[in-house]
């Protein structure tokens, strides 16, 4: 169920539910092709690094269209400010639409677009399930997801930051195999932003997972945190030495000065040595997740 909070204008924020118009007439074939998991979104022309290297984006509001970013946080606040930066960044006019697991986060971040002055207040709805559904064994979007794309053809701003209130290590081969599927799908006038939340990475598997979710995303925004353990995962968003973008470069140098990944050739995917891995555990059984 969605609920959109009320007393803020809603222009142009597009409420899942209401009416739709002639502009939206084409989801019905939308919703005719969801059995085969076919999402039907407006064709994909953008710039990418290397085969499988997302681009790093420092400021949300600049992600261009056509985009499938990732994006990285260990905190509420760091959250708020990259959905914030990313709905402001909507294109003037552009429906936008934005999920969150509970009414308490949806009031919170609606409350951080008012004072910025944004006109995307009120986007930011409540999906009390998880953003994706089990279509004939696989992961697909949710109905709202589908309605809201299907209701708007010539494009959309939407994110959704429930998948890690839910995914552990019994499912998370489905959702990466999710965000492959979605990565494949033509998105030229529309932006999308795919939220993570370092914390809830499945830590036995984490660098896997994360270089998975990199090559299945055109852009990255990194977390801020100056924690050891979350600048030696971002690492393996982008695998190997020759891959790695000047960002991270001096973090690359650190870990390996420090012992905590093993370097080998350019082209070669990067390690956790023995070392990484205590510091990546120990953080794991620290971390709390405050919201």
């Amino acid at each position: 169920m969605i609920r959109s909070l009320g007393g803020w204008a809603t222009s142009p924020c597009a409420v899942v539910g209401a009416s739709v118009s002639q502009e939206g007439s084409s989801f019905a074939s939308q919703r005719a092709d969801e059995s085969n998991g076919n999402l039907v979104i407006p064709a994909l022309k953008i710039s990418t690094g290397t085969s499988g290297v997302p681009l790093i984006v420092e400021d949300l509001f600049h992600l261009p269209l056509g985009s499938h970013c990732i994006s990285f946080h260990t905190s509420r606040e760091e959250a708020s400010d990259r959905a914030v930066s990313f709905l402001e960044g909507a294109p003037e006019g552009q429906p936008a639409a934005y999920w969150v697991t509970d009414p308490a986060l949806a009031l919170y971040y609606n409350e951080r677009l008012a004072t910025r002055g944004a006109s995307q207040v009120g986007c930011v709805q409540v999906m009390d399930h998880e953003q994706v559904k089990a279509v004939d064994g696989k992961l697909r979007p949710a109905d709202e997801v589908l309605e809201f794309v299907g209701r708007h053809p010539g494009g959309v701003t939407g994110g959704a930051d429930t998948i890690s209130a839910y995914w552990g290590p019994e499912n998370v081969a489905g959702h990466l195999e999710y965000e492959a599927w979605f990565e494949g799908q033509p998105r030229d006038d529309s932006r999308f932003l795919c939220p993570y939340d370092l914390r809830t990475v499945p830590v036995e598997s984490a660098p896997r997972i994360l270089r998975e979710l990199g090559r299945h995303h055109s852009h990255a925004a990194l977390s801020d945190s100056e924690e050891p353990a979350v600048r030696l995962l971002q690492l393996f968003v982008f695998g190997s030495p020759r891959e790695m973008p000047r960002e991270l470069q001096e973090t690359l140098a650190w870990a390996s000065s420090e012992g905590l990944v093993w370097i080998g050739a350019p082209h070669e995917e990067i390690r956790l040595s023995p070392s990484g891995e205590r510091v990546v555990r120990e953080w794991s059984r620290v971390t709390t997740i405050d919201w």
